[in-house]
């Protein structure tokens, strides 16, 4: 399989005609979830950094190209995910704004 067969992590996650669609109580579950992993992730690859910076400094062992080179595919893969989730965030607030403004009386979308 070439690069451009691969899933990507965004097909995990609801499309925008998925989140039209979802009711008020999943929408919240999904912003919150998103909301969690977004920062979650921040902090994982933080932590990345101080150790490669910690190792690199480390005039003992240093760094192997072999290593840095997995995690710097895996930090643009979790940087991809990141902006991914953060969208995914905004989408469904933009939903939950669009649904709190409706009417009472007016029909929910189905789930």
């Amino acid at each position: 399989m070439n690069g451009a067969e691969l899933p990507k992590w965004n097909d995990l996650l609801p499309n925008y005609e998925q989140i039209q669609t979802m009711q008020p109580e999943k929408l919240d579950k999904a912003e919150k979830i998103a909301a969690n992993q977004v920062a979650t992730l921040a902090l994982g690859i933080s932590g990345i950094g101080n150790l490669l910076a910690c190792t690199a400094s480390n005039g003992e062992t240093g760094l192997s190209d072999s290593a840095v080179t997995d995690v710097g595919w895996m930090l643009e893969s979790l940087g991809k995910l990141m902006c991914s989730l953060s969208d995914t965030q905004m989408c469904i607030q933009d939903r939950m704004n669009q649904l709190a403004k409706q009417p009472a009386n007016t029909s929910k979308p189905r789930a």
